[in-house]
This record gives structure tokens, C-alpha cells and sequence, in this order.
């Protein structure tokens, strides 16, 4: 489904003259985000796969005197490697903490381990001149403006549980908000949303291990 028709697909199932076809569409693109971005899975502490078609290159470069770098503006999810220019791969900690405990100086040399804090490289040592590094991630994906532009890093099959799902929830739930009973609709599209994950969680092959939390609030979309 292209934009404009994912926009007419909502409208036509919420059927409320009150949400502009500029409204549906921001919702759609932050449909977009929060499904690239990872969702906790029904019933599970782990986040739904990144998307390969999100997989992506780039570079940084070392900022002397500074153990930490930004990643690539369009950094998603998922620092997966990062090579040095002999072309060699440096170990990633996976944990920031752990990383400085382990890490308390900052000496002079070649970059020998990095690890991630938000949307910042941090790296030890410090090489006396810049030094460029090549990352692998999942980016960011492209905001839908056009009509015609695809969700194309979403399998075609889940774009209506997964985007249409996501928005007709959030919307119904403004919509029924106050209403005695249950939100029938917010229910249900909700549970049509959930329906998507579990389907792309088995449609997504995933190399890594995934990403878990200790704690569900950590982490709601």
C-alpha cells in the first residue's frame, strides 16, 4: 500500500471528518518510526526485529581530545560493527556501563573498543589524528510525503495491521475516550497491531540476539 492509500484506508474505517488527511498522515509516519524503531512484543520482554531493509553504512570520524563521536544522523537501532581504516573490526561493548568501568583512562592510541551511549560513539583510546570509522546500524526510515511513496522496509502484507492498526488504535482511542464500557474499536485495532508484530516477528529473520527489558515500563510505544 503506497501513502495515499494507507491514508484513505484509515479514514475510511475511523469516519471522522475531525481528523485531517494531515493528521493520519503524521500518524502514519510515526507508525512507521516506533515499528523500525522496536516494539515489546505481545506477551514477551523483548522488542519486535529491526528491519533489513533498514540495514546501513556509514562513517564517523574521532574528534581529538573527545572519547565520544555522534553516530550518522539516520542512526536507528542496532550498532552491529564498527572497522577501523586497516579495515579491522573493533570489539563493541554492548553495555555503556560496563564499558566505563572497564575503560576508566583515556591514553593515547589507535581505537581498540567502542561502545554506544544513545546517538554517540564512545571509543577508547584517542588517536593523535583523526581517525575515520566505518559503523554498521539500522537506519532511520524515509518519512512517506508523496502519495506514491511506500512503506517498502514494512512487508507489504503488514502494512494494514502494522500502520493502519497502529493509527486507527491511537485514534479511537481519543475517539471513545469518556465512552462507558470498553473501547471496542481501540480494542480491536489494538489487538489488529499486535496481530502484526507476532506475524513480523516470524517474517523477519533476525541474526542478533534480541533486545530485552528488565522492565516493561522501560520501553512503551
Amino acid at each position: 500500500m503506497d501513502f495515499s492509500e494507507l491514508t484513505l484506508e484509515v479514514n475510511s474505517i475511523i469516519q471522522d471528518n475531525s481528523w485531517t488527511e494531515e493528521m493520519i498522515e503524521d500518524l502514519l509516519n510515526r507508525a512507521l518510526i516506533a515499528v523500525s524503531s522496536g516494539i515489546i512484543l505481545p506477551g514477551k520482554f523483548q522488542l519486535s526485529p529491526p528491519l533489513p531493509a533498514l540495514y546501513s553504512t556509514g562513517t564517523v570520524q574521532t574528534i581529538l581530545d573527545s572519547g565520544s563521536c555522534p553516530l550518522p544522523a539516520n542512526f536507528n537501532r542496532e550498532l552491529i560493527q564498527v572497522v577501523n581504516p586497516k579495515f579491522e573490526d573493533i570489539p563493541i561493548n554492548t553495555s555503556f556501563v560496563s564499558f566505563l568501568k572497564n575503560n576508566p583512562k583515556q591514553e593515547a592510541g589507535q581505537v581498540r573498543i567502542v561502545a554506544r551511549n544513545g546517538l554517540n560513539l564512545l571509543y577508547r583510546d584517542l588517536p593523535s589524528s583523526i581517525e575515520t570509522l566505518t559503523v554498521h546500524y539500522y537506519s532511520q526510515p524515509t518519512k512517506m510525503v508523496l502519495s506514491g511513496d511506500i512503506p517498502d522496509c514494512i512487508p507489504e502484507g503488514l502494512h494494514k495491521s502494522l500502520l493502519v492498526g497502529y493509527v486507527c488504535a491511537n485514534i479511537f482511542n481519543q475517539i471513545e475516550d469518556g465512552i462507558e464500557g470498553q473501547k471496542v474499536n481501540t480494542i480491536f485495532w489494538q489487538k489488529e497491531f499486535q496481530y502484526g508484530l507476532t506475524n513480523l516477528e516470524f517474517l523477519i529473520e533476525k541474526d542478533s540476539l534480541p533486545d530485552y527489558y528488565d522492565d516493561i515500563n522501560e520501553r512503551i510505544d
